[in-house]
């Protein structure tokens, strides 16, 4: 795992640099040949093979300090490995370290920034997942629930506390659908429902079974790319099934049939009761009055099935 810092001048003159010499031509060249087509806007991740025998994985990004000089940041990693689920993490690193090198007499501070990239952005979902391993569903249940936006914690510093805030971010539908960040704040009542002790490595919340078992895939899983991306694939389950649920009320404004197999959905999904509460909270979000008119009668006719289910249980 190494890194360059380039200046963006004619020859792209290393300025900071971890790698070996073969490595830097090889990238240089290749970022050469894109800038004299078009400028670089964004950051990319892109695989570079050389002669069969040279596989790199790069994340590559055009940086401006406060004096206007252009730079390209550039995280490499082995070719076999697979970068692009940690695109947020690389995207934020980047931005500290654009506000570094603002300052020359920030050399040593930029050096260090450099020199930790892997350990924050990359293994930090290992250290989480080993700390909280057996309550490693209940963290990701937190992390799927739209409710839990602020969550009470035992402590606020530390480097277990940014990794697990990072690690919730990371498995939430949340900053997705909604533009929301993940919030930690000190406990002031022990019986909050939500709460993280980082004393004693213990998540105290509720979970279901479907963040049991995708807590299951990762435990003992000593891959963070491996881990990231199994975390990307259940968000993107989870995701889908949001989807099919919206696609039924949608539906059901005009199929009563549509309405039912809606209800069966949530009933039986094993995330039906987060699903159900993230797409309410869509609903209030950007004013979808016909969806929540929809969720507030399916949520009656949840409540009279189950006191049904309750009359005929006696």
């Amino acid at each position: 795992m190494s890194h360059i810092l380039f200046k963006l001048d004619s020859t792209l003159s290393v300025l900071i640099s971890k790698c070996e010499t073969q490595i830097v031509d090889i990238i240089r060249a290749y970022l050469q040949n894109i800038l004299s087509k078009s400028s670089i806007t964004s950051s990319h991740i892109q695989t570079l093979v050389q002669d069969d025998n040279i596989t790199v994985s790069l994340y590559y990004r055009s940086l401006k300090d406060d004096n206007e000089n252009l730079y390209i940041i550039c995280f490499i990693c082995d070719g076999k490995t697979f970068m692009s689920p940690f695109y947020h993490e690389l995207d934020k690193y980047s931005d500290s370290l654009c506000r570094l090198i603002s300052s020359a007499d920030n050399i040593v501070d930029t050096k260090s920034c450099l020199d930790s990239w892997y350990e924050s952005c990359i293994e930090y979902v290992l250290r989480v997942v080993d700390f909280f391993r057996n309550d490693l569903a209940a963290l990701l249940y937190i992390a799927l629930s739209r409710n839990n936006i602020e969550i009470h914690v035992t402590k606020l510093e530390g480097q277990i506390v940014i990794d697990t805030q990072k690690f919730i971010s990371s498995c939430s539908l949340k900053e997705l659908m909604y533009n929301t960040e993940v919030v930690f704040s000190p406990i002031s009542d022990p019986e909050e429902s939500v709460m993280i002790d980082f004393d004693n490595k213990i998540v105290n919340y509720e979970t279901n079974s479907f963040c049991r078992k995708w807590a299951e895939t990762i435990a003992f899983e000593s891959d963070a790319f491996q881990v990231r991306q199994i975390l990307e694939d259940h968000k993107v389950t989870a995701n889908e099934d949001m989807n099919t649920f919206r696609r039924l009320l949608h539906l059901a404004e005009a199929d009563h049939y549509a309405f039912f197999q809606g209800y069966e959905f949530i009933k039986l999904h094993e995330n039906g009761k987060i699903l159900f509460e993230m797409l309410t909270h869509e609903s209030t979000v950007y004013s979808l009055d016909n969806l929540e008119n929809l969720l507030d009668i399916l949520q009656k006719f949840r409540l009279y099935k189950e006191n049904q289910s309750g009359d005929h249980g006696r």
